[in-house]
């Protein structure tokens, strides 16, 4: 059985980490196999959000695999091994296509980059979140690269050092969680937020994804501007972006082509 169950239907790629019985923590395996399902998506028309989420109820992702971490490797395997989840960040940020976490339960470490490195995080109301590494000897530092961009930085900084659980309504305030859903209703509100996501204008959630990148990683305003303003007038020359306006005249639902 693969680590990572991957399904496609009505434009959501469904990427599911399957390693319950090891709290599905971050093997290899698994961010190699996540890897690879992201960047085939970011070529793939017919793939309109991305959403990665775990097997069971209790735990969204544990971080890395400590016991992969003991294994009889070089330093040098293990340092390579852990740029696998910088790659897989990476190509989560350079996909053309919304990427949404689905945390259903505990999201610790590593777990903790796994969400923030996505474009969106749904949490269930009873997850909840903590960056333990430093009761293990060790600290967050690649974790930390992605809170710098999410969480203000006393917030982060409070987190790393103490290394203690936080809930998901906490982690929403932070900037770490996107939407809080209640227990009751968790499964049915992710699946209408991907379905909406799904039927929304392709040209426009792509262009949009990558200037909201643009803007918020630019060196400077004006730069951000710049750039800014030159996807706007790249977007009004879309058909959708015609269409669009032409439906809210007609006071009708439009019709995507994603052209």
């Amino acid at each position: 059985m693969s680590d990572i169950e991957s399904s496609l239907a009505d434009g959501v790629l469904r990427l599911t980490i399957n390693r319950e019985d090891k709290r599905n923590a971050l093997s290899a395996d698994v961010m190699r196999g996540l890897f690879g399902a992201v960047r085939d998506a970011s070529t793939n028309e017919a793939v309109k959000v991305v959403l990665i989420g775990s097997a069971g109820e209790r735990i969204f992702c544990a971080g890395a695999d400590l016991a992969v971490m003991a294994e009889d490797s070089t330093g040098l395997e293990q340092h390579e091994g852990r740029g696998t989840l910088a790659k897989l960040v990476v190509a989560m940020r350079e996909c053309p296509v919304p990427v949404v976490a689905r945390v259903q339960g505990l999201c610790l470490a590593g777990g903790i980059g796994l969400a923030t490195g996505c474009d969106v995080v749904l949490a269930r109301e009873s997850a909840a979140f903590g960056l333990p590494e430093v009761d293990r000897g060790l600290w967050p530092f690649m974790v930390s690269a992605l809170l710098a961009r999410h969480v203000s930085p006393k917030h982060a900084m409070d987190r790393m050092l103490m290394g203690d659980r936080f809930d998901a309504a906490t982690a929403c305030q932070m900037g770490i969680v996107s939407r809080v859903f209640p227990d009751a209703t968790f499964d049915a509100d992710v699946e209408e937020y991907v379905a909406k996501l799904a039927a929304s204008p392709p040209v426009a959630v792509r262009l949009g994804k990558a200037a909201w990148i643009t803007a918020t990683e630019s060196p400077s305003l004006p730069v951000a501007l710049e750039a800014m303003q030159a996807q706007l007038s790249l977007l009004t020359t879309t058909k959708d972006a015609a269409e669009g306006i032409a439906a809210f005249f007609e006071k009708r639902q439009p019709n995507w082509t994603g052209r």
